[in-house]
């Protein structure tokens, strides 16, 4: 009858420890929740970012190189089960003659520029584009020149709301871009490498700006 008793008193011991253990655990998560959201209570909060995944650039995929005849069912980027790919015209049937740059990669600003596609502005085809005419230079770049993003070039045929808030913070030094993540298809990687031309096969795309050279004597 004792030995009973002890090991009821032992259940209702372990019993008090798990429901002041849970007591604990959720006073902390409180506690840290509410610390978390008293730091920097005025910063613009960051939008979540795509889950970071690893994407591997192949030559002649979704961005069709000059001489691959990749089917658009083949590419990476489309569903290979979905009906469309069925009825869509094969890209290295629709951009034959397209301007290229000096990788094989198609241009898409001088195709836009010269007339050889005319985006729809929106679902309608009645919006209207109000591009805007700004460069930012990203001069954290270590020894790489400086990259270059042009505002005109991406407005005139993407609106604002494309990119922000979501991917890119519209405020200075709010946007931690690194190669890494862009290969990652983050920031600029979540059309560059799918629709745009990949990050990888043309460096001087983006790094178009000479750095200052300054001369130690």
């Amino acid at each position: 009858m004792y030995k009973g008793h002890g090991m009821k008193r032992l259940q209702v011991t372990r019993t008090v420890c798990i429901i002041a253990m849970a007591m604990c655990a959720a006073l902390m998560t409180t506690a840290a929740d509410s610390q978390e959201k008293q730091i920097n209570p005025g910063e613009h909060p960051r939008p979540p970012q795509p889950k970071p995944r690893h994407v591997y650039y192949s030559y002649g995929l979704s961005f069709q190189t000059e001489d691959a005849k990749v089917p658009v069912a083949e590419d990476g980027t489309h569903d290979p089960t979905d009906e469309a790919v069925r009825v869509l015209q094969e890209p290295y049937v629709g951009m034959k003659g397209f301007p290229r740059d000096n990788q094989g990669l198609v241009d898409w600003i001088q195709a836009l520029e010269k007339g050889y596609i005319n985006p729809r502005k929106g679902l309608t085809g009645k919006e209207q584009m109000f591009p805007v005419d700004f460069d930012i230079i990203f001069t954290n770049t270590r020894s790489m020149p400086y990259v270059r993003f042009p505002h005109r070039q991406h407005t005139e045929w993407l609106t604002c709301g494309n990119c922000h808030p979501l991917i890119f913070i519209p405020q200075k030094g709010g946007n931690p871009i690194t190669m890494s993540a862009i290969i990652q298809g983050q920031f600029c990687g979540v059309c560059h490498g799918k629709v745009a031309f990949p990050p990888t096969k043309n460096c001087g795309r983006c790094h178009s700006v000479p750095q200052e050279v300054s001369v130690k004597r």
